[in-house]
């Protein structure tokens, strides 16, 4: 019960019935590196939208989109880490160990995108549109925080290159990834090389890749 409820906020109903279906591990939340894929994701052009609109119709537009948002996560057996104003990250590969946790993450924000685009064919014009960064690799993953307030999510130079990917490279509609995620999907997606980038905090250029879509028919 104390696992149901400290992951309900984070987790799709399915993926809580198989964490605490396995046998109990004291400290299962406790912090440690894990392999996982992390995803930003952020609304372009919601800020100025928001100017036009009551603050009522603000909060229904945005909460209609996250529930859509992160129906997809959910539907790849993502962890939703957190909402940012008129973004999200979420991440892949924890609490649930997952060997295609990257191509989890990429089939999760290409459906995402989906989803964003059904949703502007009834916006009347008020059409939203959306960047995504994925970056895979080795992260610190488990409750972090203070005593009084902690949160379940991940930290490490993996999680900063994933959001600056999103921020500094990622157009409105791409979804954007590092090197080492497209090292892990590049056999199921059709993707492009970017031209290396100069992100915020790192002193080499970084490579990525902007992903097309699924190989084959059907996509996923």
């Amino acid at each position: 019960q104390e696992i149901r409820g400290r992951l309900a906020r984070y987790s799709s109903p399915a993926v809580l019935d198989r964490i605490v279906g396995t046998e109990y591990e004291p400290g299962r939340m406790a912090a440690d590196e894990a392999d996982v894929t992390v995803l930003f994701a952020d609304l372009c052009g919601f800020t100025a939208m928001a100017e036009t609109l009551e603050p009522g119709e603000t909060v229904r537009i945005l909460n209609q989109v996250f529930e859509r948002l992160t129906e997809a996560i959910f539907e790849f057996e993502g962890t939703l880490d957190k909402y940012r104003g008129d973004g999200l990250m979420a991440f892949f590969g924890a609490p649930l160990r997952m060997p295609d946790h990257a191509e989890r993450a990429v089939r999760a924000a290409l459906r995402m995108q989906e989803l964003l685009a059904e949703l502007n064919s009834y916006a009347r014009g008020r059409e939203l549109h959306m960047r995504v960064g994925i970056n895979s690799g080795a992260v610190v993953v488990g409750d972090i925080g203070s005593p009084e307030r902690k949160d379940y999510t991940v930290i490490g130079d993996v999680v900063n290159i994933a959001s600056r990917l999103e921020t500094s490279v990622a157009l409105p509609g791409e979804v954007v990834v590092g090197e080492e995620t497209w090292r892990r999907v590049a056999h199921a997606f059709e993707g492009e090389p970017l031209e290396p980038a100069r992100l915020k905090g790192k002193r080499q250029p970084v490579q990525s890749y902007r992903v097309l879509g699924a190989r084959g028919a059907g996509g996923r």
